[in-house]
Order: structure tokens, then sequence, then C-alpha cells
């Protein structure tokens, strides 16, 4: 009787000891916001959460936003319709983080650990954060100035882009979809890989009249990315995603506005060289953060045309 006890006991931890080792196995999530670095995500003295691809493209949304906004705690984007955030005057798409909004000095917005954001108010553009090009998404929830500097006092997201498929493969992706108020969105992509060279192309479109007057909007992008292994340990790579969008205000119900137009182009571009080896690893990028804005505040008096625009031209570069 005690050596059938002792062999059942026996067996159940070892069973144990199997999931503890699979639980073990799962938790291993390497991320990169939390030190500049890859890291295990169990070694991180922050709150990090990471929405791979697979999250980001089940729900076939254009935005990654929504899907941010569902998986991470605490954190909450602000939507006026259909399709499209905007900016300016009506605009949504604020990202607020343990209720500190995406404004200038407190929540960064990364594409590869570079910042992305309107350069003369240092917000958000969240109609240029695409799901064509991510690969996943890293939050990282509380204070990240020593890091990223002032802008991020109250937390990180930063957008991993498509990494390269399998060697010697090729992989082509469409996506369709329409529904009511005039919406459509299409995006196709393209992942090659073949000896030393990788690329991943990708382009969008979407448009929606959206479920009121005068709010119509309208984006097309499109996102590369083409690598080249040097040898084992180094890798040179070329990235750009560029998107524009066009966005009306329709005013609020009781005061109607009319001609409040917006034409927005965002985009950044890169280039790297990085190395892996066993125990070490470093990179060198240098980025260029741009866009073009033109907005028109509109007029209550449909008669009277508006030509009040509003332009700027903004541009971040450096070297990381």
């Amino acid at each position: 009787m005690r050596k059938t006890i002792l062999m059942a006991v026996t067996m159940l931890m070892a069973s144990a000891a199997s999931f503890a080792q699979v639980d073990s196995v799962s938790l291993q999530e390497v991320v990169v916001t939390g030190t500049r670095n890859a890291t295990d995500a169990r070694h991180l003295p922050m709150t990090v959460t990471v929405i791979d691809c697979n999250q980001l493209t089940s729900e076939h949304q254009t935005s990654i936003l929504p899907t941010v906004m569902r998986e991470v705690p605490g954190l909450f984007v602000t939507s006026r319709s259909m399709m499209g955030y905007g900016v300016s005057t009506g605009s949504a798409g604020g990202i607020n983080l343990r209720g500190i909004s995406g404004g200038a000095g407190q929540l960064m917005v990364l594409i590869d650990g570079h910042p992305q954001y309107q350069g003369i108010y240092g917000h958000p553009i969240s109609d240029s954060y695409h799901t064509l090009m991510a690969e996943r998404v890293e939050v990282l929830r509380g204070p990240a100035s020593v890091l990223y500097g002032s802008n991020a006092m109250g937390g990180v997201m930063n957008i991993v882009t498509r990494l390269p498929i399998s060697q010697n493969s090729v992989r082509t992706q469409i996506d369709m979809g329409a529904g009511s108020y005039g919406t459509i969105q299409a995006e196709a992509s393209n992942q090659v890989h073949q000896g030393r060279f990788s690329s991943a192309i990708a382009a969008n479109y979407g448009r929606s009249d959206n479920h009121r007057p005068r709010m119509g909007f309208e984006q097309y992008g499109g996102y590369i990315n083409l690598g080249y292994n040097l040898n084992r340990h180094w890798k040179a790579s070329i990235n750009a995603n560029v998107t524009h969008f066009n966005a009306s205000y329709p005013g609020s119900t009781d005061k109607p506005m009319f001609d409040a137009d917006q034409w927005i182009t965002r985009g950044v571009v890169s280039a790297a060289i990085e190395n892996h080896y066993g125990k070490t690893s470093g990179a060198l990028s240098v980025y260029s953060n741009f866009g073009r804005h033109k907005i028109d505040d509109g007029n209550t008096d449909p008669t009277v045309p508006t030509a009040r625009y509003f332009r700027s031209k903004d541009a971040l570069t450096g070297i990381s």
C-alpha cells in the first residue's frame, strides 16, 4: 500500500513538473521595449503587454488600435465613427494609458524603437498605425523616460514591423471587406525570403462615408522592408512606411460644420545594420519621421466658402 501511494505521488510530481515546464516555455515572450534589447518578458522590471501578429490580423482591422485597446489593460482609444480617427477639431484616436493621454510628454509611440508623432504638437497620428506593417505591438505601462526621453512619462507603445518569413519561401495575402455607409477596406501583402535576401511589401486602401453627412474618410498607404544577410551574424535593412488620408468633420448636430476638411500625409523611413552573436547584439539605425498637414477648420454657414488652411510640415531625423 505504501509503495502504491509513493508511486502515485511520484507520478503526480512528474506530471506537475511536466506542466510547469510547458508553462515556462509559453511565458518566454521576448520583448525589446523595456530594455531596448531583446529580453525575456519575465525578467523585465516593468509591466509590458505583447500583442502578436495573429492577434492583430484575426479581427481584420486595418488599424492596430482597436485590437491593442482590447488586449492591454488600462489602455483606451477614442473613436468617432465607422472608419478613421482624423486630427484637429473633431478628431478621435486619443490614446490614454492609465489615465494619461498621448499628448506631448505623456505617451510615446515608436516604430521599431524610433519616435513617431506629429512634430508641432507632439501627439500621435493614430491613422498611420497600420496592421499591415506590424509583426507585434509592445506596450509598456508606466514611466519610461530613462530609456525614451521626457515624452514617455506615461508609457510607451512600440510597433515592431514585419519580420522575414522562413527561408526560401514566398507568401502572399489579400484581405478585402465591405459594409454599410459605403465602407470598403482592402489590403494586400507579399513576403519573400530567398537565400540572403528578404522582403515584405504591403499596401492598403480604405474609405467610408460614415454615419453622418460630410463625415467621409479615405486612406491609402504602403509599407516596404528590404533585408540582406551579410553573413551569419550581420544584417542590413531598409524600411519605409507612408500613409495619406482625407477626413471631414461635420460638427455637432445642433451646429453643423461645412468644409471642415483635413489632408494628412505621414511617413517614416529608416536604414539599419545589426548583429547577433551568442551573448551580444547591437544595431545602428538612421531614421526620419516626416509629415505634411493641410487643415480647413470650416464654417457654420454653408454659403460662405472657407479657405483658412492651416499648413505645416515637420520632420524628425535621428540616429539610434
